[in-house]
């Protein structure tokens, strides 16, 4: 048996009018960033880069409020996908136009786990400056709630309890 060892791609979406994504989470839309990451694959790379980067591309991981994606690829592949998330400058936004955006990678990491680490601990850096942007209380509990909730690890960061004993 074979087995496949991917990479995860950390990436932050930029919207130049501070636009959140709901319409790509609410309409549960991975297959848009998916698209848009194939359909840039294969203007820089062709048919060649597509039959490479498909069998493991896949969308993990989307947060409206962060505005993070984690993207899945084959480890040998990996430098197909870096070198063209960069050049993706615009999304569907499910109304029949075009949102202006740029994604830009943070980290790449070999597991969901691993990645994820890493975004709580760029989350625990940001959350200040993203609490900033809410306008209400309510948003600022929904924004809390989607970066410690939907992840995979979960445990709270400043729930965790350490365990070591002094003798």
């Amino acid at each position: 048996m074979v087995r496949f060892k991917h990479r995860y791609v950390l990436a932050e979406i930029e919207f130049g009018n501070d636009l959140l994504i709901y319409n790509l989470v609410q309409q549960g839309r991975r297959n848009v960033l998916y698209a848009a990451v194939r359909d840039i694959v294969e203007q820089l790379h062709g048919s060649y880069g597509i039959g490479l980067l498909t069998p493991g591309l896949s969308v993990k991981y989307i947060n409206e409020y962060t505005r993070m994606v984690m993207v899945r690829c084959r480890r040998e592949h990996l430098k197909l996908l870096t070198s063209a998330i960069p050049f993706i400058k615009h999304l569907p936004d499910g109304k029949g136009g075009q949102l202006l955006c740029f994604l830009r990678t943070l980290h790449v990491g070999g597991s969901i786990r691993a990645c994820q680490k890493w975004l709580i601990q760029h989350n625990r850096q940001v959350l200040p400056t993203l609490l900033l942007r809410c306008t209400g209380d309510e948003e600022k509990s929904r924004m809390r709630k989607s970066i410690f909730d939907s992840n995979i690890v979960k445990e709270e960061p400043w729930t965790a309890v350490s365990t070591e004993t002094t003798t």
